[in-house]
């Protein structure tokens, strides 16, 4: 769909329902997420929509929405950043790499942090459920699942994350699994990043390699549901593999727990009790009350039949019985807003920044901290630390790509790649002449097509869906027969001992074939692919001839880099 066509529907999408995230313009206009958040920055330069977290509003008044229109961000005290206007702050670690760049203004003005979920730094307290025995207990669960309908037997798939909380969460169900089931093996743990795509696309990959893989246990409802549609599509029969999800976070897996499929039993965590937690753990930090090193939220496992017990059914919605909530469950804080306090004792504006915004884990947690501080009359901000980021790095994308197009001349056989940098490298090479580009990137022939005077030549093959790319024996063998004077490359991994990497065998595969294809190896990455590996790996760092990257990559890195050969070329903002 050309651009102009893409930007008026999700304007009328907008408008027709008042709000919509990005992940679900995402599906409605069937392209990435990265994709949504450009466009909704361009519409809302425009007047078109109002750019909110985690999604758009609409401008056009419409009084029939209800109450479920997502609110945007509170403008708050004028001027500065929204870490700038908070006199309190809870978070949610983005990464560790970036939590010192992202609290650096709040250390300056000693405001106090609750982290949630996970350690950041000088936090006053973390609320949090504890990981380990949380997963240790689900592990015993399906332990006990496995003697009662398979013999005992157990493969399982770990769809992980790199946070230390996560991996808590992989290791513990891994101990209680094997407590009850000696023999229990784990056919594969893998970094899902949290994302339903990622989650999905890896389930099926899992699925399809080992066959015998009854048990997913999935860190959050995400995953889970990456894992449960991935079952779905391939048809695999429910009553011989389960999948577990930790969190419950919002209405969707409670419903999957009910309809009784895929999905046996999972652990909630109970955002209706984490929120107003962490806004009582708040406001005692902003009074300096001493707080303890953690409080420890309570978690239930849960099947269909005990689920009614904690949760009423409200049609499709679930709603807390908080009477017998307080009655089971070891809550760490009073968080009785009827408690008189004293005069001047709450903070003015709270904020709380957050990952993942999409997730239903943080979109219940705000309601919650927003319900819970408006009835003590906190003004309360949502700050998107993953937009924040995104937005950072797609300037430092695009500033990479304009260095490579530079370095693209008239008779250039350029081959490319796909990902969301290509297609960066692709708009800038619209205007381009007399150049020929050889590429398995639907998304980046999408764009190039435009121009008569690029020669474009697909290498054919079997179409991926979850990446838009074309991929097998077939686009393997056209690239056999062909020669490129420089490849520009991406993968979703770098660093010094395991090379370049990805996460799926079938990309790594062409990308081998590009390498071998080429006669100059350009390698097109941010900082933030440094130090991470991935599944496969691609080959080792010695194939790339020149590395086109920002100045967020270490100088020590970059020395490295040097030795090995490479040519590092900074790009400029």
């Amino acid at each position: 769909m050309p651009t102009k066509d893409r930007l008026e529907q999700i304007v009328s999408l907008v408008n027709e329902h008042g709000f919509l995230s990005v992940g679900e313009l995402s599906v409605l206009c069937q392209v990435s997420e990265m994709t949504i958040r450009r466009d909704l920055g361009a519409l809302d330069k425009q007047s078109l929509v109002k750019r909110t977290y985690g999604g758009a509003a609409s401008l056009v008044s419409a009084p029939n929405r209800g109450p479920d229109t997502a609110k945007p961000i509170p403008t708050g005290r004028p001027g500065g950043s929204p870490l700038d206007r908070v006199d309190v702050l809870i978070a949610s670690s983005v990464n560790p790499k970036y939590d010192d760049r992202l609290l650096e203004s709040i250390g300056k003005r000693s405001i106090p942090i609750i982290a949630e979920s996970l350690a950041i730094q000088d936090e006053e307290t973390v609320v949090a459920v504890d990981s380990y025995q949380a997963g240790r207990d689900m592990g015993r669960w399906a332990g006990q699942y496995a003697l009662q309908h398979w013999g005992g037997r157990v493969s399982a798939l770990d769809l992980t994350y790199s946070l230390s909380n996560t991996q808590a969460r992989s290791r513990g169900f891994v101990a209680g699994l094997r407590e009850v089931a000696p023999e229990a093996e784990v056919a594969l743990s893998i970094n899902a990043h949290s994302r339903y795509e990622t989650a999905y696309q890896l389930t099926r990959d899992a699925l399809a390699v080992h066959k015998g893989i009854n048990i997913i246990f999935a860190i959050n409802d995400t995953t889970a549901w990456g894992a449960i549609n991935a079952c779905r599509d391939m048809r695999l029969d429910p009553q011989s593999l389960i999948v577990m999800p930790f969190g419950l976070e919002g209405d969707r897996l409670k419903n999957a727990l009910m309809e009784g499929e895929y999905c046996q039993a999972g652990l909630a965590m109970f955002p209706e009790i984490v929120g107003p937690v962490c806004v009582e753990a708040a406001i005692a930090a902003y009074n300096r009350q001493p707080l303890p090193h953690q409080l420890v939220t309570p978690y239930v496992i849960v099947t269909a039949e005990t689920l009614p017990k904690i949760y009423a059914r409200q049609g499709s919605t679930w709603k807390l019985r908080w009477e017998d909530a307080r009655a089971q469950l070891s809550i760490p804080m009073s968080i009785d807003v009827q408690h008189p306090r004293p005069a001047g004792e709450l903070p003015p504006r709270m904020g709380f920044i957050i990952p993942f915004i999409e997730h239903e884990w943080y979109r219940n947690l705000i309601a919650c901290m927003e319900d819970y501080a408006s009835q003590l009359k906190i003004d309360f901000e949502v700050i998107d630390s993953e937009q924040n980021l995104k937005d950072e790095l797609d300037v430092r994308r695009r500033s990479i790509v304009r260095r490579a197009a530079e370095m693209v001349s008239p008779g250039d056989v350029i081959l490319m790649d796909g990902g969301p940098i290509m297609n960066y490298l692709a708009e800038e090479l619209t205007e381009k002449k007399d150049i020929t580009v050889i590429t398995n990137a639907m998304s980046v022939f999408n764009i190039l097509k435009r121009n008569p005077d690029i020669t474009l030549i697909s290498t054919g093959g079997a179409f991926r869906h979850s990446s838009q790319m074309l991929v097998g024996p077939t686009a393997e063998n056209a690239l056999r027969e062909l020669r490129g004077d420089k490849l520009f490359m991406t993968v979703m991994g770098i660093s010094l001992n395991f090379g370049l990497s990805h996460t799926n065998i079938s990309e790594v595969t062409m990308k081998q074939a590009m390498i071998r294809a080429a006669r100059e190896v350009i390698l097109l990455a941010d900082h933030s692919y440094f130090g991470q590996e991935s599944t496969v790996q691609v080959a080792p760092l010695t194939v790339v001839h020149r590395l086109i990257t920002d100045d967020g990559l270490p100088a020590s890195i970059r020395l490295d880099l040097n030795k090995l050969g490479l040519q590092i070329i900074l790009a400029n903002d």
